[in-house]
């Protein structure tokens, strides 16, 4: 079976099973992986290095913005050039997404050398011995790791808008796999504590890019083209490409920035409270992951119908994909309501950090629904080329909403008010985001007929 059978003629269900499952999969090892981190950190019991990961988080994620600004935006434009039968724009926006993305990591890790001190201690690396361990974790996993990490990832936004999810998925898994093997070996085996889970990622990803770029340039009858030479900024492509990218690298930004907020806020009530809370994120990208996996591998096929003008299988799509994270979502909210203690004691023994993450990770998990909707709601306006729309919903959850929220209520609950901002956001986000999709819906309905 080809590609564009899964395109055309596969029946929905198996058409989004195709091409959603590998991806879910990936990044469920993807999940396992970020969690290893925290894993094998947190049994070292030392609250500074926990504080230390939480500080690094939302600094760390700035490379994901890099690849969701060049990699999902090229994924939406290839999709949908191919099912106009456009394979030539496709073939320029690889180019453009690929190469645009190290051009803009090598400026982020210009500015974080620069501007170290300033950067990690705004972040939240207020004491001495949190600040040591966040550089040293941040050494590896971005200023040497940045360039092969940002690769993998838009290479795998690149061969996933193909509908080649498979080998996209495999190279993410690869990645994972080898990042808990090289925890194990360098923060248990060595002793070697955060700084060896920096250099074990940092090896980690570039195995993963090294894989997937032999992939792309071995893959039979691919529009993806690597070749340095064909880089050019092309308005007609490189426009389109950067405009859909945007709402998906601007959800990174404002959530970095709330995340640095909240860390910032919650060092009030020191190295405990931080450590609590970014057990509790961990735990909770759970739910971000597996959204992520979902709305990752069904973009191809979206942007393929829309472009294709095929609307009764793009919202056939949509329909099966609001199901699948209706039911998801519940399940993660009764397994956080059950089993609070016994999540945190996964990652970390530590008695006062425990004890402070079972009230935190009961309200956190509350955002799971708003979170899940509001980054399907994301993945279809992008696949449909309507940046303006997924941009609006990007800028409503955090600029609007969560960031507010968070000043508020640190002054009217402390720390648990902290905790209560994210899931009221969502969910007043989700709200909005149900809104634009019906109009835009009964729009692009209008305009058929």
């Amino acid at each position: 079976m080809n590609n564009k059978d899964i395109f055309e003629n596969l029946s929905v269900p198996r058409a989004v099973a195709k091409l959603a499952v590998p991806t879910v999969l990936s990044q469920l090892v993807v999940l396992i992986y970020n969690l290893a981190d925290a894993f094998f950190v947190g049994h070292t019991n030392d609250p500074s290095q926990i504080a230390a990961l939480t500080v690094s988080f939302p600094i760390f994620m700035c490379l994901t913005m890099v690849a969701n600004l060049f990699g999902i935006g090229a994924n939406s434009f290839m999709s949908r050039s191919l099912g106009e039968k456009k394979p030539e724009n496709a073939r320029r926006a690889s180019t453009f997404g690929f190469y645009g993305a190290f051009i803009a990591v090598g400026v982020l890790i210009l500015v974080l050398e620069l501007f170290n001190k300033p950067i990690l201690n705004l972040a939240g690396a207020v004491t001495e011995s949190t600040f040591g361990y966040t550089k040293n974790y941040l050494f590896w996993t971005f200023t040497v790791g940045g360039i092969p990490t940002v690769g993998s990832m838009v290479l795998g936004h690149l061969i996933r808008a193909e509908g080649n999810t498979k080998q996209a998925s495999i190279g993410v898994a690869l990645g994972g796999i080898l990042n808990i093997v090289l925890d194990w070996l360098f923060v248990d085996g060595f002793k070697m504590g955060i700084g060896g889970a920096g250099i074990a990622t940092c090896i980690a990803n570039f195995i993963s890019f090294g894989y997937l770029l032999t992939v792309a340039l071995i893959l039979k009858n691919s529009v993806i083209t690597l070749n340095p030479l064909k880089f050019k900024i092309n308005k007609h492509i490189a426009g389109p490409v950067i405009l859909v990218g945007i709402p998906a690298a601007t959800v990174i930004i404002l959530g970095t920035v709330s995340n640095i907020l909240l860390t910032n806020f919650m060092s009030d009530y020191k190295d405990v409270a931080i450590a609590a809370q970014g057990t509790v994120q961990k735990i909770g990208s759970v739910g971000i992951q597996i959204t992520v996996g979902l709305t990752q591998g069904i973009m191809p096929l979206l942007g393929y119908c829309y472009g294709a003008g095929n609307m009764k299988r793009f919202k056939s799509v949509n329909h099966l994909s609001f199901i699948i994270l209706a039911l998801y979502a519940g399940f993660c909210i009764t397994m956080a309501e059950l089993f609070a203690e016994p999540l945190l004691n996964v990652f970390t023994t530590e008695a006062q950090t425990v004890e402070k993450g079972i009230g935190f990770i009961r309200i956190w998990f509350l955002c799971v629904p708003g979170m899940c909707f509001t980054n399907l709601f994301g993945a279809i306006f992008q696949s449909m080329g309507r940046w303006f729309q997924s941009l609006v919903l990007s800028l409503v959850r955090q600029l609007v909403i969560l960031i507010p929220l968070l000043m508020i209520l640190k002054r009217i609950g402390g720390e648990m008010g902290l905790m209560c901002a994210q899931p009221i956001a969502d969910t007043l986000t989700l709200i909005t985001g149900i809104v634009m999709y019906i109009v835009i819906m009964k729009k692009t309905k209008e305009v058929s007929e």
